[in-house]
């Protein structure tokens, strides 16, 4: 973002193109569980039981992947970092980390108020599997902590969503203080990171790590296999359906 001056106002939130996408991949997802509900419900009725819970999984996993959505939609919706002269106005609705509520927060905040922005890599593992999200806080000279929101991974290699960690670095430059990195901490992933996920709680000032190196390189073998899951189910398509041929 330019150079603005001291007394103008910066303002960061999501785009309507986003929102617009969000709100057609929820409209796609609840045909989706429609369709597999109808088949489940005909198999079921012709007998075919077996089969019928099936679909009946496939409904509930679709309903889940749609409850994500949805609230993916109202976060990015009302989501906003406002910065005027003397202060912060933040609009921070209760779904804007990805594995939990936080406490939802609409206001201003005097910049003299600010002690530091914070920010660190929160892990959460499934069934080998791991995602890594870019956490950011500002900590107040009260003792209190405030958190802002996240970058997430956007599906290429080492890339991240910019908006949160871009509202972080000018609200630090604006109150004149430091954004501080803080150790990588792993919350509860649950099924798929789906359900049952929690976040770690935030450290206290002086705080030690409770993550071990050994505990890291293995948060990074997970999302490696993460990252190479995508390319070996394309594989194994591939391989599957050349095997299906035959010889010629």
């Amino acid at each position: 973002m330019a150079e603005t001056a001291e007394d103008e106002a910066q303002e960061f939130r999501h785009g309507g193109l986003v929102r617009a996408g969000l709100f057609v991949v929820i409209l796609m997802f609840a045909v989706l569980a429609i369709m597999f509900a109808s088949f489940a419900a005909a198999l079921f009725s012709g007998g075919f039981w077996g089969t019928s819970l099936g679909f009946i999984g496939a409904t509930a996993l679709t309903l889940l992947l749609a409850r994500v959505m949805v609230r993916e939609f109202f976060f990015r919706q009302r989501w906003r970092v406002r910065l005027d002269a003397e202060a912060v106005w933040l609009d921070l609705p209760a779904s804007r980390l990805l594995f939990g509520n936080e406490p939802a927060l609409s206001g201003s905040l005097p910049y003299s108020e600010i002690e530091a922005l914070e920010w660190r890599e929160e892990a959460v593992r499934s069934f080998g599997m791991a995602a890594v999200n870019r956490v950011y806080a500002v900590r107040l000279k009260s003792g209190g902590v405030i958190l802002l929101g996240e970058d997430r991974p956007t599906g290429r290699e080492g890339q991240y969503m910019l908006l949160a960690g871009a509202a972080a670095r000018a609200l630090a430059k604006r109150a004149g203080v430091r954004l501080n990195p803080m150790p990588m901490a792993e919350g509860k992933g649950g099924f798929l990171t789906l359900l049952g996920t929690s976040r770690p709680g935030w450290p206290e000032r002086g705080e030690a790590p409770t993550l071990t190196a050994a505990d890291e390189r293995a948060i990074q073998r997970s999302l490696l296999i993460t990252q190479l899951l995508p390319v070996i189910a394309f594989a194994a398509m591939i391989g599957a359906q050349l095997l299906g041929r035959g010889p010629a």
